[in-house]
């Protein structure tokens, strides 16, 4: 917003926005914990014409008309969001941020809107539970960033990632309430992490029979020919 306004244009953005506005957020610069298609609700409009927000994130970083993209939520896009549904291209995930609890968002199903999010290129992470995946910074350990959550094999994912699932068709997809409600409570407690244990990798692996077996439990034995194990 170049400049300050004049009182009536003030007064046009508050008939505008008035509390309780639902809207939709399309583009905030410099603010990656605030991704395109958050939704939030006007707090109230202060005299310099900015809109100061309740976010569904927590957070409740004011919009400045003109400088950040936004819009009103329309009753059919609020209707879709009350039944867990989402506006075209976006989809329902579930953050979490390193020390914080996990929070409900939507993400623009886009890669570059993905690694925004996570604030750096993104790896895949399967899941054993619910057919849902993550995704993380695929540099985050070597990018220091803060030890998040210790994952199932032992290692430790570092920065902020975000869970959603699959269509069936290998396509990402919105998460349910119960896949939302499932992973809320896995994990839900922050974790701390000293800097030498979040940024070394570990993996949990049992006891194994055999060289294949081994191999199997690394997740590497379908690479390998089986005539492999003779020579």
């Amino acid at each position: 917003m170049e400049g300050f306004l004049k009182p009536y244009q003030v007064e046009q953005i508050k008939k505008k926005y008035p509390v309780g506005t639902k809207i939709q957020l399309d583009h905030m610069d410099g603010e990656k914990d605030m991704p395109d298609g958050l939704l939030g609700k006007v707090k109230f409009v202060d005299d310099q014409g900015q809109l100061h927000m309740k976010w569904q994130n927590g957070r409740t970083l004011a919009l400045v008309p003109n400088v950040d993209s936004f819009h009103i939520l329309r009753e059919a896009e609020n209707e879709n969001s009350e039944n867990n549904e989402c506006p075209d291209g976006f989809i329902r995930v579930l953050v979490v941020e390193p020390h914080k609890n996990p929070f409900v968002s939507t993400v623009k199903n886009d890669y570059r809107a993905m690694q925004e999010l996570v604030g750096g290129c993104i790896e895949f992470v399967p899941l054993s539970e619910l057919n849902c995946h993550l995704y993380c910074n695929d540099e985050g350990k070597l990018n220091g960033l803060a030890g998040n959550r210790r994952m199932d094999n032992g290692d430790i994912i570092c920065g902020t990632f975000f869970i959603c699932t699959d269509d069936g068709e290998g396509n990402d997809a919105s998460l349910s309430n119960e896949q939302i409600a499932y992973f809320s409570s896995r994990f839900h407690e922050p974790e701390f992490y000293s800097e030498t244990e979040a940024h070394s990798f570990t993996m949990e692996v049992g006891y194994a029979d055999s060289k294949e077996e081994f191999l199997r439990m690394l997740g590497i034995a379908s690479q390998i020919d089986e005539n492999d194990f003779e020579r």
